[in-house]
């Protein structure tokens, strides 16, 4: 997540100290409590509606894009479940655990962070590969792979980038004010150009050239039917969708990590709501993936009736892909 050098205002030990020297209640800390409320409710009922399918219908456990889409929803869900130490941290000022488990906190966030991202990429890859190459689409083999090989690296690279986390005061004055910190002050900066590189300039990159290959090939490709263009160009939509919101969740936050090096950053009712907005901008993502790829495909609304059971008759619908239809 955000890895703010002044740290949030809702978390932070000065605001602490001054709201409770001014008998002031800790609105920001609610306000932002509720809100992750809010968003993990949604991003629960979103994913377990995922996992649902999955274990319902055998066919999509055999299909390759919802394989992937299992990957997402997997790291997103993992994500979800670690909000709650946030909003504590929030509310009370302090992270109620201790050094190791600050340790492992920072890394699941990273690693649960990595996983859906380059799952993300991995989606776009195989779509592109799909539709360019419709004759020969990539095997269950290499989507099993892929599968292993995003878990992996996603490990791999967030393990050093949270080897220096740790538990600290912001406030030598306030020793129960304690926050969980993904590293020292001195590696902060080191630290965030390597999150941005490896979870955003390069799942972006990727993304965005699978997003130019299929758009070459559908403006190049003969005459298709009304149908197959309309199944390709929703497949294409989903997958640019997929790329604008993870953009629009992510790109803030590295903005005001920006500005905070720059020394633009000011304590200031406009600064903390900008930094609230990217805060709650990351926490929502997890809710996105389930929402563009499930819950708005064609084929997922004719069957809600049977996922919400508003048809008191058993149906057992034939889903053949989540992904096939947007």
């Amino acid at each position: 997540m955000m890895d703010v050098q002044v740290m949030d205002a809702f978390v932070n030990p000065r605001i602490s100290k001054r709201t409770s020297e001014m008998g002031v209640t800790n609105s920001y800390g609610v306000i932002f409590a509720c809100t992750c409320g809010i968003i993990v409710g949604i991003g629960f009922c979103a994913n377990l509606l995922a996992f649902s399918l999955f274990v319902k219908h055998k066919s999509l456990r055999k299909n390759r894009l919802d394989v992937l889409l299992l990957s997402m929803a997997l790291a997103d869900f993992l994500m979800l479940l670690l909000i709650p130490f946030t909003v504590h941290s929030a509310v009370s000022f302090s992270w109620p655990l201790g050094n190791t488990s600050c340790k492992v906190y920072q890394f699941l966030q990273a690693f649960s962070l990595a996983a859906s991202t380059y799952s993300l990429c991995t989606v776009s890859m195989v779509r592109a590969m799909i539709i360019t190459n419709p004759y020969r689409p990539p095997t269950m083999d290499l989507v099993v792979f892929m599968f292993i090989l995003v878990w992996a690296f996603s490990f791999f690279i967030s393990l050093p980038l949270r080897i220096f986390a740790t538990k600290d005061s912001l406030d030598p004055g306030l020793s129960n004010s304690t926050v969980c910190l993904p590293t020292t002050q001195e590696h902060h900066y080191q630290v965030v150009l390597s999150q941005f590189v490896l979870f955003y300039f390069i799942p972006m990159l990727v993304i965005a050239v699978n997003s130019a290959r299929m758009a070459f090939f559908l403006h190049k490709r003969p005459v298709m039917s009304f149908a197959s263009a309309r199944n390709t160009r929703r497949a294409s939509l989903m997958v640019f969708l997929a790329a604008g919101t993870f953009s629009l969740c992510w790109l803030p936050g590295y903005v005001l990590e920006l500005c905070v090096y720059l020394g633009l950053y000011r304590h200031g009712r406009p600064w903390e709501m900008f930094h609230f907005t990217c805060t709650v901008l990351q926490y929502l993502h997890p809710c996105v993936n389930p929402v563009l790829y499930v819950l708005l495909s064609k084929r997922y609304r004719r069957k809600k009736d049977w996922l919400f059971k508003c048809n008191r008759k058993r149906v057992h619908p034939q889903v053949i892909s989540v992904m096939e239809s947007f």
